[in-house]
């Protein structure tokens, strides 16, 4: 027996370097994640600068368009170092290789002279996933994709896309102090006034806060997030006006409140911005 092994030593090596290789190929998971919590971390916001980035096939529609589309090829690595077997969790590995491909959308934006990229939509190996909200992402046993495409816009007016609430008589725009938060709060809302819009702020019952600016869909991204969350918010300011009452019943807690819907209080959620 003894000197038949290491005639088979060499087979079981391979054969295991094979299951290996076998199982890093089989591995093709699918994961749709939110595109405002991924545009909201650092290094998105630090590439994009001001280039407007608008998802979902629609947005490209009625804009002036340059030629030809462009892709961002977004991947990842799951391994941290490899000495150490470390590895990055699914939604992290997914967050880096989307910031990869928006990273390469904003350098051909900006290398064409481009005012935005819109009509953004995840297409992976030619599976495409049209979503305004959400992106597409494949992960592997090593390595995760984003692949995102879109078309530039020569010029690009951003503006709500929603009407906006009603305008009410709790306080003026610019004053910080009539706020319904602590003082933290109220800096970061004396900002948000300086901000482009279309914008939005919202407060929440535990006195944290959240807001959106230059976005068309900034107060249905900014309830959306809260309800995600399951924590209870309001829709303070949107654009240039107050809409916030002191009757809670009379507050706009939800994005199905918009566009003329009845009051109502909701729950939902915040992460302060």
């Amino acid at each position: 027996m003894t000197s038949f092994a290491p005639r088979f030593v060499p087979l079981l090596v391979l054969l295991a370097a094979l299951a290996v290789v076998q199982t890093a190929h089989a591995r093709n998971e699918s994961f749709k994640r939110p595109v405002d919590q991924a545009l909201a971390k650092k290094h998105p916001r630090e590439t994009l600068g001001e280039l407007p980035l608008r998802f979902g096939s629609a947005s490209a529609t009625g804009v002036d368009l340059l030629n030809g589309d462009v892709v961002g090829q977004g991947v990842a690595s799951i391994i941290i170092d490899p000495r150490r077997r470390d590895h990055l969790t699914d939604d992290e590995v997914c967050q880096n290789a989307f910031d990869d491909a928006i990273a390469q959308l904003a350098e051909q934006a900006h290398r064409a002279g481009a005012a935005a990229v819109v009509g953004i939509v995840s297409d992976f190996k030619d599976e495409v996933f049209d979503d305004p909200r959400s992106y597409d992402c494949h992960a592997g046993s090593a390595k995760s994709y984003v692949t995102l495409r879109g078309r530039l816009a020569r010029t690009y007016t951003v503006a709500s896309s929603r009407a906006l609430p009603r305008a009410t008589a709790y306080a003026a725009l610019d004053d910080v102090k009539a706020v319904p938060i602590g003082d933290a709060g109220r800096e970061r809302y004396a900002y948000f006034l300086t901000l482009p819009k279309p914008r939005a702020f919202v407060v929440y019952e535990d006195g944290a806060w959240r807001f959106y600016s230059k976005d068309p869909e900034a107060m249905t991204k900014a309830l959306d997030y809260c309800a995600r969350e399951g924590r209870r918010c309001w829709l303070y300011a949107a654009d240039d006006r107050v809409v916030w009452s002191a009757d809670v019943s009379q507050r706009i807690g939800s994005s199905t409140q918009l566009d003329g819907g009845v009051a109502k209080t909701n729950a939902s959620g915040d992460v302060n911005q």
